[in-house]
């Protein structure tokens, strides 16, 4: 990656015409956890109203339910088996074409407030070390590259002194980084909580001046929420957005939050704000799981109780309520936040220009079928995510159309008239836009690759899942089992009719129907020169 910035195009036909864009985007948000998503406790006006003016993709899945490999899907349009960021600890690709580097190309500023996760920000290297062991030191594709090229987002790096991002980050060519969650995130946020004077050694659980006895991801940390990365977000896209619309320059925003990705720790007001006893238990809390997969049924043998800070696991009552709880809290923290953006593009007159996407990288189980976080589970509450699209001049709607997270970036060039790009695996939603009832596919596609073992004896796990209006089928490399959700009777996904020989047929059906989506998201960026 050179520091040496690509070129803008300051002559663009209609440049001054073309619309900003504000991407807002989550960290580990459901879908159904804001209010325009059906949620009638936590409070959220501020995307609510983004939804009141936008069209709402109320059927929008990730291509992988992953940080890492779903920020670069959504990055580059294509799927993590195509783009190669597989799973999180593996940098993406340098060379990448990106949405983001088309616009820039095409004259826009393109800037990134808050979470990034394109690279590796250094935790348990040791894991990676592991994973590692016994294959030969060479790899199948050996690039020469800069020493330090994949460290950008390393927090060991950044807490060293304040870094300056390349000029050409991944196409962004403004970058300041909140890195990791909750109170303890580093980075250029750090360096900045340093200059108000906050002692950033006294953050996280073994410092917060409250950690819930039930689960210790859950605590009121030691710092104000004017200090906290949430509110630094909120301020620094605001200042960005006036900067660029002062220098007048069609501009691309990216205000990434990292919450509310656990550790559930809003500070102040906003750690109290809901109630453990107003949070209603899921409808599906109490499935049995008499037909899941093993590695579903062995959580609950083990409820209350998680392995590491990052694994899923099957809480108690009381877990969950507190965590929700929390969570509402750092939901309604971040709407606020999204105020002070909002607000921004009035102040400098352009939000009659702008485009405001919002969306999350994932999402999380949240007490469905008994479970909390994600990994290796791709029922809806992990795999389903909020969408809306609030392009000015346009009608609002609601769609059900079938759609991914890799239409993010094809929707946004089609929308600012910015050609783009072959290879890509997603498509625009302009059309769904001017049509809710228009769809675009019939199934939507989603993979999940991790460098741990979930299913003895199968090696890494591999997951491949197809969702249909007809339901959701998900396959495992190494083993005969899987699972088969049928929507028609069994919309919770309560049922996994996979062994069940009364719906072979529709087994067989979805299973061609998946061979053929994943055929169909295979690298395609190759484009041949001759015919030999």
């Amino acid at each position: 990656m050179s520091d040496a910035a690509t070129p803008r195009d300051t002559a663009t036909p209609g440049k001054g015409s073309r619309p900003n864009i504000v991407l807002i985007m989550a960290d580990q948000l459901r879908a159904d956890h804001v209010g325009f998503g059906g949620n009638e406790i936590v409070r959220t006006a501020n995307l609510d109203s983004i939804a009141a003016r936008g069209t709402r993709f109320d059927r929008a899945y990730v291509a992988n339910p992953i940080c890492m490999p779903n920020r670069a899907s959504i990055l580059t349009s294509r799927v993590p088996s195509s783009h190669g960021t597989r799973y999180n600890g593996i940098a993406v690709d340098p060379d990448a074409r990106t949405f983001v580097r088309s616009l820039r190309e095409a004259g826009y500023r393109t800037m990134l407030v808050g979470k990034a996760h394109f690279q590796n920000i250094g935790h348990q290297p040791e894991m990676a070390t592991s994973a590692r062991a016994g294959s030969p030191a060479a790899d199948a594709v050996d690039r020469a590259r800069d020493e330090g090229w994949d460290r950008w987002e390393d927090l060991a790096m950044h807490r060293q002194g304040p870094v300056r991002m390349p000029a050409d980050y991944y196409g962004f060519d403004r970058v300041e980084v909140a890195i990791d969650h909750a109170d303890y995130c580093g980075g250029h946020y750090e360096h900045w909580l340093r200059d108000q004077g906050f002692d950033p050694t006294v953050r996280g659980g073994d410092h917060a001046a409250e950690v819930s006895e039930q689960w210790n991801q859950v605590y009121r940390p030691a710092m104000p929420a004017e200090l906290y990365p949430t509110a630094w977000v909120g301020s620094r896209s605001a200042e960005m957005i006036r900067s660029a619309a002062h220098d007048g320059e069609p501009f691309f925003l990216q205000c990434s939050f990292p919450d509310p990705h656990h550790p559930f720790a809003p500070p102040g007001e906003y750690y109290d704000m809901y109630s453990p006893d107003e949070v209603p238990l899921p409808a599906t809390f109490d499935d049995p799981h008499e037909t899941s997969m093993p590695h579903v049924r062995s959580k609950l043998k083990n409820r209350g109780s998680q392995r590491g800070p990052m694994s899923p696991f099957s809480p108690t009552e009381k877990q969950y309520r507190e965590a929700a709880a929390k969570e509402y809290g750092a939901i309604t923290f971040i709407d606020d936040a999204v105020g002070t953006v909002l607000a921004a593009l009035d102040e400098a007159g352009v939000r009659d220009n702008t485009i405001v996407v919002v969306t999350s990288d994932h999402g999380d189980m949240f007490g469905d079928h008994g479970l909390m976080l994600k990994a290796g589970l791709h029922y809806e509450g992990c795999v389903r995510v909020p969408l809306v699209v609030a392009e000015p001049g346009r009608n609002a709607g609601v769609s059900d159309a079938l759609v991914s997270s890799l239409d993010i970036g094809p929707t946004l060039l089609d929308l600012a008239g910015v050609e783009g790009y072959a290879g890509v695996h997603g498509v625009s939603l302009a059309g769904v836009m001017a049509d809710p009832d228009a769809t675009v596919r019939d199934g939507v596609y989603i993979e999940e690759d991790q460098m741990f073992e979930l299913l003895p004896g199968c090696g890494p796990l591999q997951m491949r899942t197809l969702i249909t209006d007809e339901g959701r089928i998900t396959v495992y490399r190494g083993t005969s089992d899987g699972e088969l959700f049928l929507f028609g009777d069994d919309p919770g996904e309560l049922v996994n009719r996979w062994h069940d020989p009364a719906h072979v047929d529709a087994k067989s059906r979805l299973l061609a129907a998946l061979v053929d989506a994943q055929m169909a998201h295979t690298d395609l960026s190759r484009r041949p020169t001759a015919m030999a």
